[in-house]
């Protein structure tokens, strides 16, 4: 039976934010015990405060094109690369202290997120981890945005995306199990991505004002603008994995289910978890993805 996790020993990462712009310092700290979950630390403001990062937190109105977790009028921005991480290498409790708003962007993928958690190693605490599980299925639809899921003994993700847009009118991915290396070779590169007519109008709302080539693939009608060759065919329905991984981790414990998503957003992904849970019950399992 799988126990309950953190990391051995502190690590950190540092860089702009994809959307305030602003340079930060992330450091991942070993959590103090098996209840803890994920927090985030706001060191550079008074008293340090603290917001787990969990559902309830997500600021669901507010997430446009990322993930934003707040809790008395301090916010954190853009935290589902972090999250996808942690989900994948099995990381049940952590503390990251932020010295401002948003983590980096880095790249624009999970991949130093994951290499960076990789070197902190990992901790055992004598608990057993726990699973949210269905008995029967969960159906959400908004919009475009459709997210079901089913009863499985471990989570399965099939994801489909669509633009009016001549270079990404579709793409599709199934992922039959979170494995930590399948994740590290096939998800966790996949970098964020972004059409060039939304640039504009996304910086004048105060949006992705760190953006740039080195850390999204940024499309035009003719493909992409970036020098750097695509790391895979299907990146971008890769990368919506990615987010849906660090989205659904919102739930505060590892999800086992098939979760069948089409055209999800981090805002449809917050509100699926919120009904997730109305039907999930725990679960003791043995450590499988």
């Amino acid at each position: 039976m799988a126990k309950r996790t953190t990391i051995l020993r502190e690590v950190s990462v540092e860089g702009i934010g994809l959307h305030t712009g602003n340079n930060s310092v992330a450091v991942f700290k070993p959590a103090p015990n098996a209840e803890y979950g994920i927090r985030f630390v706001r060191t550079d403001l008074p008293n340090k405060p603290e917001i787990k990062a969990v559902w309830s937190n997500a600021s669901s109105g507010l997430a446009v094109r990322g993930s934003i977790i707040e809790k008395n009028g301090v916010r954190i921005y853009t935290i589902e690369h972090i999250m996808s991480a942690c989900f994948a290498l099995g990381i049940d409790n952590l503390i990251i202290e932020i010295n401002n708003n948003e983590p980096p962007i880095l790249d624009g993928s999970a991949k130093m997120f994951a290499e960076t958690l990789l070197k902190g190693g990992v901790k055992e605490f004598d608990a057993l981890r726990e699973y949210y599980v269905l008995k029967e299925p969960v159906h959400f639809e908004a919009g475009k945005t459709k997210i079901s899921a089913y009863p499985s003994d471990r989570l399965e993700i099939e994801c489909i995306i669509g633009f009016d847009h001549p270079f990404l009118r579709f793409q599709q991915m199934s992922l039959k199990s979170l494995d930590k290396d399948f994740y590290l070779n096939n998800i966790a590169l996949a970098k964020t991505f972004c059409f060039d007519y939304e640039i504009e109008p996304l910086q004048e709302k105060g949006l992705a004002l760190g953006g740039s080539m080195d850390n999204a693939i940024v499309i035009a009608l003719d493909g992409v603008h970036n020098k750097e060759l695509l790391r895979y065919n299907d990146e971008f329905v890769r990368h919506k994995i990615l987010d849906l991984i660090g989205d659904i981790y919102l739930a505060g414990k590892p999800i086992r289910a098939k979760i069948v998503a089409e055209k999800p957003g981090h805002q449809n992904n917050i509100v699926f978890v919120k009904e997730f849970l109305k039907k999930a019950v725990k679960s003791y399992g043995d450590g499988g993805g």
